[in-house]
C-alpha cells in the first residue's frame, strides 16, 4: 500500500520538459512536480479552497518563521531552522523567490512494510509472556504507533478483563474530517478516553488493519488470549495517518497535505504527548518508501534527528524489498556491466550514484544476443538543460506494424545526504507496459567510472540468458526510508514459525526456504546508499500473531484463515490473526525498548545501539556482526535489559533464562518450579541489580518446587540466579 501520490513517474517526465529547473535548487523534485502540476491545470470546478501542500521549509540561519505569513502559509512545528508548514500550491512559486528560504521538501511515497506476498498467518506470538512475574512491562512508558487501521475498542488495549483500565491515552486521525486547522493541517485529536471509545475507529478502520495488529504486537495486553504483547503496561499513543488505498477518504484538494512532513508532524505529536506527561517514549512506524531522490529526505532527516533523544526513540522497518532484485554495480577498472529491466507497468525509475559521468545505454533485444533497438546517452556530452536531459527509445515491432517508445528523463543533482557526490534520477515511461517492448537491457559504460544502480520492488531488474554479459543484477542496498535514514533503530526480520494451526484447526504451512531462527528471504537488505550499515537489528517477523481489527473482519469475511481466537464482547467480535513481514518485526522491537526505558528513561539511540551490538544473539556465527542482512544479530531483551541494569558486571549470573524453570512471586516468597526432577544439586543465588548477594539457598533432595522466603529484602528488582543441570540453569529477573 503505497502512500496517496499519483503516477508520478509520468508527472516527473512532464515536470523535467516543463519546469525548467527554475527552483532546482530549492525545491524537492516531488514538490516540483507538484508546482508543475499546478502551473499546469485550472482551479477545479468550484473549488474555493486553494490546494495545500505540507512541506519542510528550512530558513536561512537567524530567519523567523512570520516571513511565511505573507505567502499564505500556516506553520505547525519547528525545530531549529526547519519548520513544517502548510503552503498554497499558488503561492509556492513566489515563496520560493525569497532569499531566505533555503529549502523546501517533502515526499509522498510511503507504504507499509506488511509484506502481502510472504504474509502467512498464526504463529506463536513473539516472546509470548508466560506466567513469570515480569520485573519490566512498560509501565509508565508511552509506546506512540503511527499505522494506518486502528480497531479502538479492541479488548487488548485494555489492562484488565473488566475492561475498566482503557491504555490508549490520545488519538490523532490525519483522516478525520475537521475544519480546525489551527492545531493540525489534517484530521482530528481525540484525546480522552471516552471520546476515543465513542469513535471507535479510525477513519480506514474497515478497509485496513494494520495499525491494530502492529499495536497490539508492541502493547497489547492480549485480554483472555496468550497473544500479549510486549509493554503490555505502558500506555498507548496513536496517530492514523495516509496509504495509497486511503485515497477514498481524501478530498482531492487535500491530497498533497499527505506527505513525509505530514509523518513529522505525527511523530512530533507522539513525543510530545510523552514530554507533557513526563515519560519516556518510543514511536514504532512500520511503514517505509524508496526516495527517488535522495535530497528529498534532507530535510526529514534532519528533522528526525533534532526530534529524537534521550528517552525519545524511533523505531522503523526495514522494507520487504528484497524478494525483488533492484541493485547493480559497475566497478571502476570494468568497462560496462548492465542488467534487464523487469517491470510489467508503464513507469520504471532508478537513481545512480556515480563517481565519473558514464554513457547510458537501453539495448532492446529481438531473440538471443539480437539487439534490434538502441538508445545511447554520453552524459558527459549530453544536452542538459538546467540539470535536466530527455531523450527517447524507438521499439519497432518484428513486422513492423507498431512503434512504441520509452521516453526517458535524467534528473542530475549534488546530494549532501551523501557526501555531495553526483547522483542521476533516471525514469522510464513507456507507452505500453515496459514489459510489452521487449526484452531491454540497462547497460552503463566507462572504465574510469564507478557507478551503482538503485531500483525498487515496482522497478526490479533481472538476469537473463538473452545476453549473458547483463548479468550484474543482485540482491540488496534496498532498506527503505525512514529506516535508512540516520536518526530511527531500522528493523529486518527472522523466521521462527513454519506452519501453524488456525482457530478451525486448519494446518497451513510457510513454504519458504528460511531456516528457523535465521533471516527471512523479504527482508530488506543494506548497506544504504548512503553507506549506512543497515538494518541494526532484526526480530522475529513471520507468521506473529497480534490483534486485528473487529471491523476490518466484518468487510472480509473470507480472512477467516488468518484467525487463531476470538474475543467475544456486547454484540461485536474481536479476532487475533497472523500476518508477516518487517511491520511485524518492528513492533517486536519497539516493544522490547520500552521495557528497556522503563529501566533507564533516558537511553538515547546510541545507547541502545550499544546494547544491541553487546547482547544480540547471532543467528549465522560465520558472519561478521554488523552486516547488511541481521544488523548487530536478532534482538535479545532480557540480555539487554540485564546489560541496562548492569547485571552483565555480577560475577555468577547468567546472559540467559533457565529453559526448565517457572518463577512466580506472592505476597514476597519466590516459588520455582521444574519442568523435570533434578538429578543433581540446586542452588538459587539472590542479586541486587548492583551486584550485592542476598541470598543463597541449596537442595539436593530432588524436589521440583521450592518456596524461598525474600519478604526480607526491600522492594524493587533482583537478579535471581539458578544452577543446576542444563536446563535449570540460568538467571531471571523479578520484582519484590
Amino acid at each position: 500500500m503505497k502512500r496517496l501520490i499519483l503516477t508520478w513517474v509520468a508527472v516527473l517526465t512532464a515536470a523535467v520538459l516543463t519546469a525548467g529547473g527554475q527552483h532546482s535548487g530549492k525545491l524537492s523534485a516531488w514538490v516540483q512536480e507538484r508546482l508543475s502540476q499546478q502551473r499546469h491545470m485550472s482551479h477545479r470546478a468550484g473549488e474555493e479552497k486553494p490546494e495545500l501542500v505540507t512541506v519542510f521549509i528550512q530558513l536561512m540561519g537567524g530567519q523567523d518563521v512570520s516571513i511565511l505569513t505573507p505567502y499564505g502559509c500556516k506553520v505547525y512545528a519547528q525545530l531549529g531552522d526547519i519548520c513544517i508548514a502548510t503552503v498554497p500550491l499558488d503561492h509556492l512559486d513566489a515563496l520560493v523567490e525569497l532569499p531566505d528560504i533555503k529549502r523546501v521538501e517533502a515526499s509522498a511515497s510511503a507504504h507499509t512494510t506488511l509484506d502481502d506476498v510472504v504474509s502467512v498467518v498464526n504463529a506463536l506470538p513473539v516472546y509470548q509472556a508466560t506466567d513469570v512475574h515480569q520485573a519490566f512491562t512498560g509501565r509508565n512508558v508511552v509506546v506512540g504507533v503511527m499505522d494506518v487501521g486502528f480497531d479502538l475498542t479492541h479488548p487488548t488495549f485494555f489492562g484488565d478483563q473488566q475492561l475498566q483500565h482503557y491504555r490508549i491515552k490520545t488519538f490523532w486521525d490525519q483522516l478525520a474530517p475537521c475544519s480546525d486547522s489551527e492545531r493540525f493541517p489534517v484530521g482530528c485529536e481525540y484525546a480522552d478516553e471516552q471520546t476515543i471509545l465513542s469513535v471507535g475507529r479510525a477513519v480506514d478502520g474497515e478497509t485496513q488493519n494494520h495499525g491494530t495488529h502492529t499495536s497490539g504486537t508492541a502493547a497489547g495486553s492480549g485480554y483472555d488470549t496468550p497473544y500479549r504483547g510486549l509493554a503490555f503496561e505502558s500506555d498507548l499513543a496513536l496517530v492514523a495517518n495516509a496509504v495509497t488505498d486511503d485515497a477514498e477518504y481524501i478530498q482531492p484538494q487535500d491530497q498533497y497535505k499527505y506527505t513525509t512532513a505530514t509523518d513529522a508532524l505525527g511523530f512530533k505529536y507522539l513525543f510530545d504527548y510523552a514530554q507533557r506527561e513526563g515519560k519516556p517514549c518510543v514511536v514504532s512506524f512500520s511503514e517505509g518508501y524508496t526516495p527517488f531522490m535522495d535530497d528529498d529526505d534532507l530535510l526529514y532527516s534532519l528533522f528526525l534527528e533534532r526530534l529524537t533523544g534521550p528517552g525519545r526513540i524511533l523505531v522503523a522497518s526495514a522494507g520487504n524489498e528484497n524478494a525483488r532484485v533492484t541493485y547493480m554495480a559497475k566497478p571502476t577498472g570494468v568497462e560496462a556491466a548492465g542488467s534487464f529491466l523487469n517491470a510489467s507497468s508503464k513507469e520504471g525509475a532508478f537513481r545512480l550514484l556515480c563517481q565519473g559521468t558514464p554513457v547510458v545505454r537501453l539495448l532492446r533485444y529481438q531473440g538471443q544476443e539480437s539487439v534490434s533497438a538502441e538508445l545511447r546517452m554520453d552524459w558527459a556530452e549530453g544536452d542538459w538543460e538546467d540539470d535536466e536531459l530527455a531523450d527517447t527509445l524507438f521499439v519497432t515491432s518484428a513486422d513492423d506494424q507498431q512503434r512504441d517508445t520509452c521516453a526517458v528523463s535524467v534528473i542530475r543533482y549534488t546530494s549532501d545526504l551523501i557526501s555531495g557526490q553526483t547522483m542521476y534520477y533516471m525514469a522510464l515511461t513507456g507507452n505500453v507496459n515496459l514489459n510489452l517492448l521487449g526484452t531491454i537491457a540497462l547497460v552503463v559504460e566507462g572504465t574510469d567510472c564507478d557507478v551503482q544502480v538503485f531500483g525498487n520492488s515496482s522497478s526490479p531488474l533481472a538476469n537473463l540468458d538473452t545476453d549473458s554479459r547483463w548479468n550484474a543484477a543482485q540482491a540488496g542496498h534496498n532498506v527503505l526510508a525512514p529506516g535508512c535514514l540516520a536518526a530511527p533503530i531500522c528493523v529486518g526480520a527472522t523466521v521462527h514459525r513454519l506452519a501453524y494451526t488456525n482457530a478451525a484447526g486448519k494446518e497451513v504451512k510457510y513454504d519458504h526456504p528460511e531456516e528457523l531462527g535465521q533471516w527471512a528471504s523479504f527482508s530488506s537488505t543494506g548497506p544504504t546508499m548512503g553507506g549506512l550499515s543497515k538494518p541494526d537489528i532484526v526480530a522475529p517477523g513471520c507468521n506473529v500473531i497480534s490483534s486485528y481489527s473487529s471491523y476490518y473482519m466484518e468487510t472480509h469475511p473470507t480472512k477467516t484463515d488468518d484467525f487463531v481466537a476470538y474475543a467475544t464482547i456486547g454484540d461485536r467480535t474481536y479476532p487475533w490473526g497472523g500476518n508477516s513481514g518487517t511491520s511485524m518485526s518492528t513492533p517486536v522491537v519497539a516493544g522490547a525498548v520500552a521495557l528497556w526505558l522503563q529501566a533507564n528513561p533516558l537511553l538515547t539511540r546510541e545507547d541502545i545501539i550499544g546494547v544491541l551490538q553487546r547482547t544480540s544473539r547471532h543467528p549465522e556465527e560465520q558472519l561478521d556482526y554488523p552486516n547488511p542482512k541481521y544488523g548487530y544479530g536478532e534482538i535479545d531483551v532480557y540480555r539487554g535489559l540485564l546489560d541496562i541494569l548492569g547485571v552483565t558486571a555480577i560475577q555468577g549470573v547468567s546472559m540467559h533464562q533457565p529453559q526448565g524453570v517457572q518463577f512466580s512471586m506472592t505476597d514476597g516468597r519466590l516459588t520455582l518450579t521444574l519442568a523435570h526432577q533434578p538429578m543433581t544439586a540446586m542452588r538459587l543465588t539472590v542479586y541486587t541489580t548492583d551486584g550485592r548477594q542476598q541470598l543463597q539457598h541449596t537442595w539436593s533432595d530432588g524436589r521440583q518446587e521450592m518456596t524461598v522466603d525474600l519478604s526480607s529484602l526491600p522492594h524493587g528488582v533482583y537478579a535471581v540466579q539458578v544452577d543446576g543441570d542444563k536446563l535449570t540453569t540460568g538467571s531471571q529477573l523479578i520484582r519484590r
